[in-house]
């Protein structure tokens, strides 16, 4: 497969390779959607540090599991995005855009736990892709065979991937040691919000068209339980000790918390209409909501941090007590986040 130009002449195995020492500063990872930009937070004073730029639409983003690197999905607005960006946190720059040919619509991505490569959806190939940081190419894609391939969660060990599949109605799981699709089972009518519960055995679901979740047996894609969500749920995520699931509803303009072993509602967040701070979003049908988004839970399990994409904010969220916190000011439409363990001191090693 074809490799793709650097964004800087720089060779990437060396920055790999490299690391230095920094005292722990915690913090964000941010998309701003409409800007095609990333913005990385610290979590000490809530400032911006760093913005740097990555492609058209962003959707998703994850970190390295050593915290050094980040890649960013170039989604593409109403024209399909076919690109990766790779972020260097230390230095606080992008360092080189991936192009990924005729794997557009890039979407759900997470990192392999070796650290060296990345899983990502491409909703208009129907496909999961495996994709070398280092060098840049694409070692293997597994079709799914279905419409709009868009989100995807990773088992620990990194062998088993579950994707959500947005124009099919439907939910598949990918044996990624064979490289195989095990099974793909029909799912409601456009099922997004994706996670896996931390014992591996429960696959939760939301449907943005029916407004509903649904509890899939991660094994057989079975289906356990089902009931009616907010308008428009968008994501869903699991704490750490799988006890509590939060999800968000785009249109409601609510985080909702379950109790995941009594799949029952546990209490709810709205987010009221900001005057001030309101600003049209891609997702323009919701009118007067603040359009709750992406969601993040800290590695403890005790805060979670909401996007609100019409009002350029990250909600804080004590778990616990489901109160908010402190709004953090992020780009214009913020979604996708992941944590930074360690935002470092700006300088390259």
């Amino acid at each position: 497969m074809r490799r793709p130009a650097l964004l800087f002449p720089l060779a990437i195995g060396t920055l790999l390779a490299t690391a230095g020492a920094y005292a722990q500063q915690p913090g964000l990872l941010v998309l701003n959607k409409s800007e095609a930009t990333a913005s990385l937070l610290s979590l000490a004073d809530g400032r911006t540090v760093a913005t740097m730029p990555v492609g058209d639409g962003p959707h998703e983003i994850a970190v390295s599991p050593d915290g050094r690197w980040a890649m960013a999905a170039n989604y593409g607005g109403t024209t399909p995005g076919h690109s990766l960006t790779l972020l260097d946190l230390r230095a606080r720059a992008a360092v080189r855009t991936i192009e990924l040919g005729e794997y557009r619509r890039p979407h759900g991505i997470a990192w392999l736990p070796d650290g060296k490569r990345v899983v990502v959806t491409s909703e208009l190939a129907e496909a999961v892709i495996v994709v070398d940081a280092a060098s840049g190419t694409i070692e293997r894609a597994i079709k799914t065979g279905v419409g709009g391939t868009h989100l995807l969660v990773l088992s620990k060990d990194g062998t088993r991937v579950w994707t959500s599949n947005i124009f099919s109605g439907s939910n598949s799981l990918i044996d990624l040691a064979t490289g195989t699709l095990v099974k793909t089972a029909p799912n409601g009518k456009g099922p997004e919000a994706i996670d896996l519960s931390p014992d591996g055995r429960e696959l939760w679901t939301a449907d943005r068209p029916l407004n509903r979740i649904t509890v899939l047996d991660a094994t057989t894609l079975d289906s356990l339980a089902a009931w009616p969500s907010g308008l428009f749920p968008n994501r869903l995520h699991f704490t750490p000790d799988g006890r509590t699931v939060l999800q968000s509803n785009a249109q409601s303009s609510t985080v909702d918390f379950y109790d995941a072993s009594k799949r029952s509602l546990a209490g709810r967040i709205t987010f009221p209409y900001d005057e001030a701070l309101g600003k049209p979003t891609m997702l323009t049908q919701f009118g007067r909501s603040a359009t709750p988004l992406g969601i993040l839970i800290s590695p403890d399990g005790k805060t979670a941090w909401v996007a609100l994409a019409a009002h350029d904010r990250l909600a804080e969220v004590d778990i616990a007590t489901r109160r908010v916190l402190r709004m953090l000011v992020a780009g214009r439409e913020p979604d996708g986040m992941a944590y930074v363990p360690d935002i470092g001191t700006g300088k390259a090693p």
